[in-house]
């Protein structure tokens, strides 16, 4: 009976208003929750569809802030670097520590002083690290470098090569370096004939090499990965395991109660290590036929072995699973291996993407439209069906609850998504801040609230202003005190505003569940116009609603219009929104815009035990609904 009342009083107010406006126009976005947003077939892709939109929940303000977080990269001045970060809202911090950090003798880490020192400020500011194991192949283990000269020229596509000097030569773990990239021992050599000094090579060189010039050797602790089983796999392995037990000691010694592990960085580049055939040709060894993401594989069972090591040892550390963070889909959530905390997800793909030029797969176009436009995102590509791979599949309420076995819920990292300004035209250093500023705002509350637990803004460090980096160029000569106001970029300041908002939160175990009906009114703008057989797509069925519970007597809902183009002049449009199941009677509400650091003009229309119901206006960035109860 409640419920009814409930639902009677909100449409007999919302048909006395419409009474009461004339004839100004109207359009209810009905449902506002769309479960078939999401109904799109693997395989198939669609502008119209928005699977976001499939699901409204109510997250944790306090998570929210937990979940801001940046790839920390400062070359230098830390204790600034990292202070002013945290000074911005930062609390998690992805950290890279290679594979190739590691001494000869696997005692300690070559930069010992420089990552310890960076670990006590995390530990100091009260950042979670989160520690990114990785080999990539330019340094992928323990290794000793070293250089010699040649005595004849080795022409491309050589399969030896003869130097001055093979002492010290190891085969099958020596290996002539950086030849065509940053690649350490990238061509093994196999064989020395001691007399000669003629070495066999793993593979026909890549670059002709001349007589009398210096060559750049490598040795490695460990060869690169043979299958599951081979005794080469089984010392890689037990190499790899004993590095990951030393970060964690190595964290651990510097105070860190709680880190997490992610376990590898992409497959699109430096993952040479992680197959020898990539080092021989023609293959050293075959490969079974198993998925090499999947149970058995040789990648999965890395992941397994190292899960399993520093859980028996440090068990409240969590694992992720990062081989398929720029493919979300190989590896199910609950085929991964025992014990894996969570997955990680690069997303990207703010840059610029020209339609119809750029779509993927159009004869798998759903409704067999393709709008004629730039699009770029702040949120990238994976939040829509632009592509099949709508990271929404994964990370909506019924999906996410997939786990692997030992994990009570899988957690869902974001460690990398951020922007390249030229990638969207933009190369001027201002219009870059202002556009970094416009995607911070953008994607952390969008990600944060429809499933991710921790986003990493790529990245803390660029040293151009056009680059990827949230921090100024200028930061590593300034003086270690600068106070924040004097470093802070337009995306630090956008970020410090919105988390100052959430700055009351509290841990909410269980979020109250808001809902919201919605009324666009007056003037509609499309987002793209369709054509003859198919309607326009309008910016109401983009209104995108973000609402957090941030403590007993304070919800925040941001909502802004989710345009295709973030470059395109904004523009402004009013909704009217209902919002109910609060629980309590709203006393008061504001509406709050971050980046312009203002508070904006609002229309209460009606509070009671019901709910609230206001009229805001709304633009392509974040404002913030702030309700008082």
């Amino acid at each position: 009976m409640r419920k009814n009342m409930q639902g009677f009083c909100i449409i007999y107010l919302i048909t006395m208003l419409v009474g009461m406006r004339g004839n100004a126009q109207e359009f209810p976005v009905i449902p506002y929750v769309d479960p078939s947003q999401l109904a799109v077939p693997w395989g198939w892709h669609s502008f119209y569809k928005q699977p976001w939109r499939a699901y409204m929940e109510t997250r944790s303000g306090y998570s929210f802030l937990q979940g801001i977080g940046v790839n920390y990269n400062a070359p230098s001045n830390d204790e600034l670097a990292i202070r002013t970060l945290t000074a911005a809202g930062v609390k998690a911090v992805r950290y890279q520590i290679g594979w190739g950090s590691v001494n000869w003798n696997e005692t300690a880490l070559l930069q010992d002083s420089k990552i310890r020192n960076t670990l006590t400020l995390f530990k100091k500011y009260g950042l979670r690290p989160t520690i990114l194991l990785n080999a990539h192949h330019g340094f992928p283990c323990p290794l000793k470098s070293f250089s010699r000269v040649l005595i004849t020229n080795a022409p491309l596509n050589s399969k030896t090569v003869t130097l001055d000097d093979v002492n010290g030569i190891v085969p099958k773990y020596t290996g002539l370096s950086n030849l065509t990239g940053y690649k350490a021992a990238e061509v093994f050599i196999t064989s020395v004939n001691a007399t000669t000094h003629m070495c066999k090579l793993s593979h026909p060189l890549p670059v002709s090499l001349f007589a009398g010039n210096s060559v750049s050797l490598a040795t490695l602790k460990y060869r690169p990965l043979f299958p599951v089983g081979n005794l080469n796999y089984v010392k890689t392995i037990d190499g790899w395991k004993k590095y990951a037990l030393l970060i964690c000691s190595t964290a651990k010694s510097c105070g860190i109660q709680n880190f997490d592990l992610e376990i590898w960085n992409e497959l699109s580049f430096g993952s040479n290590f992680l197959n020898i055939n990539n080092y021989y040709q023609p293959p050293a060894v075959n490969f079974p036929q198993t998925d090499y993401l999947l149970s058995g594989g040789h990648l999965w069972e890395m992941a397994a072995h190292t899960i399993s090591a520093v859980k028996a040892k440090y068990p409240a550390v969590n694992l992720i699973w990062g081989f398929s963070n720029s493919s979300f889909f190989h590896t199910p959530a609950d085929k991964l291996p025992t014990s894996t905390s969570g997955k990680s997800y690069h997303p990207y793909g703010v840059g610029t993407r020209s339609m119809p030029a750029q779509e993927q797969n159009p004869p798998m176009n759903l409704e067999g439209y393709t709008p004629g436009m730039d699009i770029r995102m702040p949120e990238g590509w994976a939040n829509s069906f632009q592509q099949t791979e709508s990271l929404i599949r994964l990370i909506n309420p019924v999906d996410r609850i997939r786990h692997p076995d030992g994990t009570v819920r899988l957690l869902h990292y974001m460690t990398e998504h951020g922007v390249y300004p030229p990638e969207c035209g933009v190369n001027n250093p201002q219009n870059a801040w202002d556009l970094k500023a416009k995607v911070a705002v953008r994607a952390y509350p969008f990600w944060l609230n429809k499933g991710i637990d921790m986003l990493g803004y790529y990245d803390a460090y660029d040293p151009n202003e056009v680059g990827f980096g949230l921090l100024p160029p200028a930061m590593v000569t300034m003086a270690s005190n600068t106070p924040f106001d004097q470093i802070a970029t337009p995306p630090l300041k956008a970020m410090q505003n919105l988390t100052k908002t959430f700055a009351d939160s509290v841990v909410i175990a269980n979020p109250v569940q808001l809902s919201v009906n919605v009324t666009a009114v007056d003037t509609q703008s499309a987002v793209f116009p369709g054509d003859n057989t198919h309607p326009p797509l309008w910016e109401r069925d983009m209104l995108t609603l973000l609402p957090f519970h941030v403590s007993a007597h304070k919800f925040i809902i941001a909502a802004y219009t989710m345009t295709f183009d973030i470059n395109a002049l904004a523009q402004e449009a009013s909704y009217r929104l209902v919002v109910g199941g609060c629980q309590h009677t709203p006393i008061d509400a504001k509406l709050y815009d971050p980046l312009t650091v203002s508070t904006l003009p609002l229309q209460i229309i009606s509070t009671n035990s019901d709910g609230l119901i206001v009229q805001l206006s709304v633009t392509n960035t974040p404002r913030l609904l702030i309700i008082t109860l």
